[in-house]
């Protein structure tokens, strides 16, 4: 199955939204969003320039698109005059790429291949201070490891690990890394190798610049993925970054091993269900069991822990979810 269509993931709709709100704190590390543009793979619907039109109207926006025909759809769906469609392959547009100011990139891949931290090195040497990156990979621990019908890992397929060695040792912080069967674990090992691309791409011996993670998720989007967004910035300004950033609860502003990439696992609520616990938020403390006495019903039938974790993802993402409702053409 190949999951809900994409304008419908809501994991992936928080995710959108969580760069646009780190988007709105670049004015106040001062910088102006009207000398700013947006690049990233639209996808048919450009959903992601919806959203960037409705909440950053002044940033121009650039859609790469390889195939023909999805750009004719784009054109169809486009929200606003200020995009730019270009049919290209991302690599091809990232050799030729010459910025002229700062700019907002989403490398929105929906694999894992060395290629995908090629451009990610390349774009990182061409971007000016102050241009924010996003970069989405898959994170799939089924690739590498075999499952029993409860979920739980009973052996590595072997025949993979020499195989992953082979084509990342570029990018791994140990040559014996291997891909770990619990979720944010791989996601925690792609942020790790993101980090080294990153040294590779600005190493401190002839740049003042660096890469700094503001913040990084993992959750399933018809298959697991990881997402990680960072800044380029000065290495003497990185306090800067905590003051802006710091107090915003999806920050994830450290490469550190112990600073794991944070998961969306939004639950599936009826609409009344989502205006009835509105009354009840924000709220900070035992979020879970706060929005679970306030409904007076589970949401998942197996017990109070679970729906309290759900619950629990849904107070902190809720900003971010929003509504999908069916209309009648």
């Amino acid at each position: 199955m190949s999951g809900p269509p994409y304008q419908l993931r809501k994991n992936k709709a928080a995710d959108r939204f969580a760069l646009i709100e780190a988007i709105r704190r670049l004015p106040i590390l001062g910088y102006d969003l009207n000398n700013y543009r947006y690049f990233s793979l639209g996808g048919p619907y450009l959903e992601d320039m919806r959203q960037i039109y409705e909440f950053c109207p002044e940033i121009t926006m650039v859609s790469i698109e390889m195939y023909g025909e999805v750009c004719s759809r784009q054109c169809f769906h486009m929200p606003c005059r200020n995009i730019q469609i270009v049919e290209s392959d991302l690599s091809s547009y990232i050799t030729t790429f010459q910025p002229e100011r700062e700019c907002i990139f989403w490398l929105d891949n929906t694999g894992l291949e060395i290629s995908n931290f090629d451009d990610f090195i390349r774009l990182l040497r061409k971007v000016f201070e102050g241009s924010l990156i996003k970069i989405t990979l898959m994170a799939n621990p089924m690739d590498y490891w075999k499952f029993s019908r409860d979920r739980r890992p009973i052996e590595k397929r072997k025949e993979k690990i020499p195989e992953f060695r082979r084509i990342f040792e570029r990018v791994l912080p140990h040559p014996d890394e291997y891909p770990h069967w619990k979720k944010q674990e791989f996601a925690n090992l792609l942020k790790q190798m993101l980090r080294v691309a990153t040294e590779e791409a600005l190493p401190a011996e002839t740049t003042d610049l660096t890469f700094r993670p503001i913040s990084s998720f993992y959750y399933i989007d018809s298959t697991p993925m990881f997402t990680l967004t960072g800044i380029v910035w000065p290495r003497s300004g990185v306090q800067d970054l905590y003051e802006i950033f710091g107090d915003w609860e999806f920050a994830d502003l450290t490469w550190d091993i112990d600073s794991k990439p944070k998961h969306i696992d939004i639950p599936d609520l009826s609409t009344k269900e989502r205006l009835h616990l509105q009354e009840f938020l924000p709220c900070k403390t035992a979020r879970g069991v706060t929005l679970r006495d306030a409904l007076g019903h589970l949401i998942h039938h197996r017990d109070d822990g679970t729906t309290e974790a759900a619950l629990e993802q849904y107070a902190a993402f809720h900003r971010y979810f929003p509504y999908f409702l069916r209309g009648v053409p």
